[in-house]
């Protein structure tokens, strides 16, 4: 991360205002939309998968600071009412979401945001709502963290050996197991998990885990402001299932948002996808617009880094900026500025 901070620092000696008018005189007018997962300061020993945390409170909180500086925040139903009154994005825009529904969102995340009058988008997994229930994903480093055991082998349904470690330098086994989960079906995805867990001596007891928010708390949120929008129903991985599946799940959670909290639906945030070929990825996205269009979502993220430009806009392939937790003060304003060159 040396040479990320290094070259954020360096592209940083153009004052962040001036970029953007340069930017904006060569390509015109574009809206910023940023990802985030989770806002947490992470404990020691830290049993879930480190790569969802994208901020810590502090550092949320300072990159809100330089939003607000330089941004009209913004969410989703802003950008409907801009669009269908004017016809053009606003300027200088800029829509913070997260994905998941990670219940820090509502005890860390709003708050931070609360305190500055900033709006943002929420997507969440509606079967995970209210309910003790893991992702996949923090179901294997969950595993991988707090197994006694030091290696792993594994024939079935991937083939892996794989030195466990200390446990403070397991995130690193953890996520290479997470990529290879998204190799496989969504069934072949839960025998991983199970395999995992008996090999390893882990079992789960989901009910000690309570990590989503509660429609109480999305009710709350939406009642401030906040735009609550659509991330599936059970977070798949969404190229490695049918589309019969596929359409539920994008179906199904703008249903269940709307009748928990009796407004109209209008953002899909696509989870996340498979490891797939050029024409594999564009087949799988042809099919994805067709049925978030289908199913009457106004918007849609999909699988695209960059900035959101009028010149070429598409409401259903809104492209957007990860935040990750090693964004340094430097790196995240060049990462802004700069999204061409500092990227993940």
């Amino acid at each position: 991360m040396k040479k990320r901070h290094l070259l954020g620092g360096l592209l940083n000696v153009i004052p962040f205002g001036l970029n953007r008018q340069f930017r904006k005189m060569r390509f015109g007018e574009y809206l910023t939309v940023l990802c985030y997962h989770r806002i947490l300061d992470r404990p020691a020993n830290f049993p879930y998968d480190d790569d969802l945390v994208s901020a810590s409170a502090d550092q949320f909180a300072g990159q809100l600071d330089f939003i607000s500086k330089h941004y009209n925040v913004i969410n989703f139903k802003d950008l409907r009412l801009r669009l269908d009154g004017e016809g053009a994005l606003p300027g200088n825009s800029l829509i913070i979401t997260f994905d998941d529904g990670y219940i820090d969102n509502y005890e860390i995340a709003w708050p931070l945001l609360k305190m500055r009058g900033l709006t943002a988008t929420m997507f969440v997994t509606t079967g995970f709502i209210g309910r003790s229930r893991m992702f996949w994903w923090d179901e294997i480093a969950y595993i991988i963290k707090t197994t006694r055991a030091d290696h792993l082998e594994l024939e079935n349904p991937v083939q892996v050996s794989l030195a466990l470690g200390s446990r403070e330098s397991r995130q690193e086994p953890a996520r290479i197991l997470i990529k290879k989960a998204k190799l496989l079906t969504d069934d072949a995805k839960e025998t991983l998990i199970d395999e995992l867990s008996e090999k390893l001596n882990v079992a789960i007891d989901e009910s000690e885990h309570r990590l989503t928010m509660t429609w109480e708390q999305l009710r709350e949120l939406d009642e401030s402001g906040i735009e609550i929008g659509a991330h599936s129903v059970n977070h798949p991985i969404f190229s490695n299932i049918e589309e019969e599946r596929l359409r539920t799940e994008i179906a199904h959670s703008k249903e269940m948002i709307e009748n928990e909290l009796g407004g109209e639906i209008i953002t899909f945030g696509a989870p996340g996808r498979g490891i797939l070929s050029p024409q594999e990825r564009a087949r799988f996205e042809k099919l994805l617009r067709k049925i978030v269009t289908e199913c009457g979502y106004r918007f849609s993220t999909q699988y695209r880094w960059g900035l959101v430009y009028a010149r070429d806009f598409d409401a259903y392939r809104i492209g957007r900026l990860g935040i990750e937790s090693y964004d340094t003060k430097t790196s995240f304003k060049a990462k802004l500025s700069y999204p061409e060159i500092i990227s993940y």
